[in-house]
Parts: structure tokens; sequence; C-alpha cells
């Protein structure tokens, strides 16, 4: 019925009773720390540390920040602005795209 001669099926089941036990370890794991946290010292550490945690990490993102901002205001001054002089851009002068796509070749 139109299947190839050269088709196997492989078995899976090792794959799959690995796949039980990873989700059972993971149930387990999820178990264990919810068990844990249910100590208030526990859970009072856990909070405190996450706490410092993202304190730090809102403290060098400000730092990291800061620097970009003082950084870019000499390359700001340094570089100085750029411009044109005596033109004058209009609607008039755009000039249609002809028929062609992204996948055209730019050689042309």
């Amino acid at each position: 019925m139109g299947e190839a001669a050269n088709l196997r099926k492989a078995p899976t089941g090792k794959s799959g009773l690995g796949l039980i036990l990873l989700a059972i370890g993971i149930i387990a794991l999820i178990g264990l720390i919810a068990w844990a946290l249910m100590d208030p010292d526990i859970l009072e550490a856990t909070m405190t540390l996450i706490l410092f945690i993202g304190a730090a990490i809102l403290i060098i993102a400000v730092l990291i920040m800061a620097a970009m901002i003082l950084l870019a205001i000499p390359m700001y001054v340094k570089k100085g602005e750029t411009y044109q002089v005596d033109i004058d851009y209009s609607l008039d002068d755009v000039k249609p795209v002809k028929e062609s796509s992204s996948e055209d070749k730019k050689n042309e």
C-alpha cells in the first residue's frame, strides 16, 4: 500500500522509560523544594538570597547604563553633527521601484 520496503521501526521502550524516570525525578525535585520552603527559616533565607541577587543585578545594570551614557557624551561631542546644506528633498524626486522582489539579484 505504498509503503517502502526499506523502512524499519526502532524500539522506543528504553527512551520511554527514561522519559518516565525523568518526569518522576522532576516531580520529586519540585516536591522536595516545596517541602524545604515550608520551613520558615529556609523560606526566609531563600527570599533574602533572591532579593540580594536581584538587587545586585539591578545595581550592575544601572552602573552599565550610567557608564554607557557617560561614554556617549564625549563621543557625541567629538563626532559632531553632519548635515547637507542647500539641498531640497521633495516627494517629486522619489522614483518608483520597478517590478522586483527582494529575491532578485542586486547586481543586475
